[in-house]
């Protein structure tokens, strides 16, 4: 059996592999599973050979009720096969353990492993450069080593990280279809070669950065519920395509509409206030592999917000890793909203149902919240523009120094909502004593429309009477707004690992006159 079977990760069906299940529990059949679907019989569901009431779950589930409830009566693995991160953190099945009553009857066991779908839903997923580093590997999550990020300020196509949340799909330009719909005005449908030939193509250069970047600094400190990036989940491009706003237009959504709404302004210069009252508050995407988001209306329809259906990276056709044949852009916003494989657009006056959008994923909690018992998920504002942000990335972590020797550091800053890095300060002493870093690529972008990251660059002298085996480069950045990264962790610590922008600290180990 693979390791993507019903049974995945697992190439045994034993009793001690139902998380929370003991020999001793009551034998319930796969007839009286199916029985229990709503609200009203409770819900059950079957892990392997556990039997489990998450009846009281399903309000809570990080991914939404309705995605949870597609495993009423029936098996989980199917659904957790598909959407991997329930094998990648221990967090589920910890979950699931306090839920177990009892134990699938062994004829049904059997009878389910006859009917288990072995095939791999990733087998026609693309090779990616051994260059990146696998933290994951169905779906695939890569990154790159933190020294390369530096070598070239557009991060070569080959090296750019790979966030995926389901399995690549497979398409065929010519039958590609792109449906826009928009309240009042019905729906369109657009070919590639439509986007290609029937708006004006425009060039964006943007960084895209992962909500769980540097997640892995989180995850040392305490346990969190997602992929342990580095400093790698982050990547910057020139992307070439169809700006949305002028795509919306072109289907009817101009000011005129929001005047048939009884609301008055002027397009150009609307409050996203405006759009909800208006009934056109989010821009919901959808891909190819079902993954979805959304964004305000006010970003996407914004000229100056330089949202983007991309059709080129970098110069070439979107890798299909990347999002092929079109992803949208969302440039100044978390990767999350620039979904890839697009397939439908839809101006709605709610954010986007699922996980990504309304389940807890990119969401915010307290450092004090352990888990969302208690928490009204759906209330708490979905991540979209990320804090400012650096990191060293040159020289690596545990280089060999010698006291007295005076070190180049390379490292990237970024901030969310395009808002410019304005200075990048160097310490070398624990934040005692900063020195300013020298901004290089990036550096001359608009300080209002800085939607790509900004290289910096500072040689520091290690302490001739350094008293240690190791010292630490330090790196924080301040944004045009002023927004300085914090000092530490502790206070940003989250149960989802998101948003990690505490200073970023390089050992160096520091070697003695006698060491070789």
């Amino acid at each position: 059996m693979t390791g993507t079977g019903a049974y995945a990760d697992s190439d045994t069906h034993t009793s001690a592999s139902a998380p929370g299940c003991s020999s001793d529990m009551r034998i319930i059949s796969r007839a009286e599973v199916t029985k229990h679907k709503t609200l009203e019989t409770g819900i059950w569901t079957t892990f392997k050979d556990g039997v489990y009431d998450i009846t009281d779950f399903v309000a809570n589930h990080p991914g939404g009720s309705e995605k949870v409830q597609l495993a009423a009566g029936g098996r989980l693995e199917p659904y957790w096969n598909l959407y991997r991160q329930h094998y990648n953190s221990p967090v589920p099945q910890q979950l699931l353990s306090e839920m177990c009553i009892g134990r699938l009857d062994p004829n049904d066991v059997k009878e389910d492993m006859k009917t288990i779908d072995s095939s791999d839903p990733y087998s026609t997923d693309p090779d990616i450069s051994p260059v990146l580093q696998s933290l994951q590997r169905r779906p695939i999550n890569a990154e790159p080593p933190g020294p390369l990020l530096t070598h070239s300020w557009l991060t070569p196509n080959s090296i750019w990280f790979v966030r995926n949340h389901h399995p690549v799909p497979q398409v065929d330009e010519k039958d590609y279809k792109m449906e826009v719909v928009i309240p009042g005005l019905g729906t369109r449908i657009f070919s590639l070669e439509d986007l290609k030939t029937k708006f004006r193509k425009t060039e964006v250069v943007a960084t895209l950065q992962c909500g769980g970047n540097r997640r892995g600094e989180m995850s040392a400190l305490e346990s969190t519920a997602g992929t342990p990036w580095a400093t790698g989940a982050m990547g910057n491009a020139r992307w070439e395509g169809v700006l949305l706003s002028d795509l919306l237009r072109y289907c009817g959504l101009r000011n005129e509409r929001v005047r048939n709404r009884e609301t008055l302004f002027d397009d150009l210069e609307c409050s996203q206030t405006d759009y909800d009252k208006a009934g056109f508050g989010h821009v919901q995407f959808t891909g190819l592999d079902d993954m979805n988001a959304s964004i305000p209306t006010s970003k996407a329809l914004s000229r100056a917000g330089d949202v983007l259906l991309a059709y080129r990276m970098n110069g070439d056709p979107i890798p299909p890793e990347h999002g092929y044949p079109v992803r949208v852009v969302v440039p100044g916003h978390v990767g999350v909203r620039s979904v890839k494989h697009v397939k439908h657009i839809e101006v709605r006056d709610s954010e986007a149902e699922g996980t990504w959008q309304r389940g807890m994923a990119y969401k915010g909690f307290g450092p004090s919240k352990k888990s969302t018992s208690g928490i009204e998920v759906s209330k708490i504002p979905s991540l979209q523009e990320q804090p400012v942000q650096s990191t060293v990335t040159v020289p690596p972590a545990l280089t060999a120094v010698h006291a007295g020797d005076v070190v180049t550091a390379m490292g990237y800053a970024y901030s969310g909502g395009g808002r410019g890095i304005v200075r990048v300060d160097v310490s070398i002493d624990g934040g005692k004593t900063w020195t300013d870093a020298t901004l290089t690529e990036g550096s001359e972008q608009p300080k209002d429309r800085a939607w790509a990251w900004t290289f910096w660059e500072c040689d520091i002298e290690i302490p001739k009477d350094a008293s240690t085996d190791t010292i630490s480069i330090i790196s924080k950045a301040t944004d045009v707004s002023y927004n300085v990264q914090p000092d530490t962790v502790e206070g940003i610590w989250n149960l989802r690992g998101i948003n990690n922008n505490a200073w970023h600290r390089v050992p160096l180990k520091v070697l003695k006159e006698d060491d070789v």
